[in-house]
Formats: structure tokens, sequence, C-alpha cells
């Protein structure tokens, strides 16, 4: 028979141990209702109550790694590019290796022109899946952007192996070939981007250079 020192001990033990499921049950029901009401405001543009829901469980959960991302892409939306570079890089200390929350931070960054940070958060990526093809890709535009057209074809033909057939890698590549001075290599890219873009201006304006 137990002494009614240990039973008294063990009822404590279960009340609080009770007490503390229902707490984290609680901020678990809290959490995945304000989400999802979060996204219904998003899906109708109104991204002030959208961040509003999510900011009223945020300090309770700033760990939590879905709403630093969340808040991140509801900031970018709402042209607050500041903010959105701030929980996007939250999101990355919480989780270091998300391509995710790396993609996510693209944003921002790109918006406020901040293209040395793109190019290393984009560097980061292909450290961790060397044939991302976004990363590769969007890496390729930058470097075909500032003339650096070497490194730029060195990205932009990972990308193109991967997906031979869409607009972006044949148009990329096609003007980087003709900076590059091989013609006839552009030629077959801009009619390639030409076969699924045809009124595409920039394919356009390539293959009238090259024909």
């Amino acid at each position: 028979m137990k002494s009614p020192k240990i039973f008294a001990t063990l009822l404590i033990f279960i009340t609080f141990s009770g007490l503390a499921f229902v707490t984290l049950s609680k901020k678990s029901d809290d959490i995945i209702s304000s989400t999802n009401r979060s996204i219904k405001f998003e899906e109708k543009n109104d991204y002030n109550n959208a961040i509003s829901e999510l900011q009223k469980i945020y300090d309770a959960n700033s760990g939590n790694y879905i709403l630093n991302t969340r808040l991140g892409w509801l900031y970018y939306n709402k042209k607050d590019y500041q903010k959105s570079k701030t929980y996007y890089t939250k999101a990355l200390a919480i989780n270091k290796n998300s391509i995710e929350a790396m993609l996510g931070l693209t944003l921002p960054l790109s918006a406020l022109n901040d293209w040395e940070a793109v190019k290393q958060t984009y560097t980061s990526i292909l450290k961790l899946d060397a044939n991302h093809y976004t990363a590769n890709l969007r890496l390729g535009q930058i470097f075909l952007n500032s003339g650096d057209y070497q490194q730029a074809k060195k990205y932009l033909e990972k990308a193109f192996v991967q997906y031979p057939s869409e607009y972006e890698p044949n148009l990329s590549l096609g003007w980087t070939h003709y900076y590059l001075g091989d013609k006839q290599k552009a030629k077959e890219l801009f009619t390639s981007a030409l076969m699924v873009a045809q009124n595409d201006s920039l394919a356009s304006q390539g293959y009238e250079l090259v024909k």
C-alpha cells in the first residue's frame, strides 16, 4: 500500500502534468486556428488582417518556422520589404538549411536591390543543391545583367539542361551566347524561346539580331 505522502506527491505530479497538457493543447489549437484564418484573409488579398492574425500569437510562438515564413511572405506582398526580410531571416535562424526560406528571402532582397545579398543567398542554395533550377537560373540572370557572360553561361547552362523547353533558360542563355559572340547558338535558343512564347519582345529582338 502506497504511503499518503507518496500518493499526494503522485497526485500533484498528475495534476500539473494535466495542466501542462491542456496548456500545450490550447497553444496548438490557437496556432492552427490563427494560421488558417490568416490564409483565408490572404486569399482575399487582405494582408493587414492576414498579418494581424499571426501577430496575435507570435510572441508566444516566435520560434515557429512556419509563422516566420508566413509573415515574411505576407509582408513581402504588402511591400514592406524590410519586415519581410526580417522574418525570412528569422526563419533561416530556426532552420539554416531551408531552401524554401532562402528562396523567400531573395524576394525582399531583390525588391530592395541588394543584389550582392541575393547572389550570396542563391550561392548558399547551390551549396545544398548544386543543380537547383531556380538558383542556377536567377544567379545566371544576375551575372547576365551585370555583363559577366562567362559566369552567366556557367549557371544558365545548368538550368537549361534540366528544362530545355522552358522560356526563361532559352531566352537568357540566348542573350548570353549572343554577347559571347556565338550567334548561331543564340539563334537556336531564341528560336526555342519564340516557339513557346511567340510574341515575346525580348526573344523577338534577339532573333532579329541573329537571323
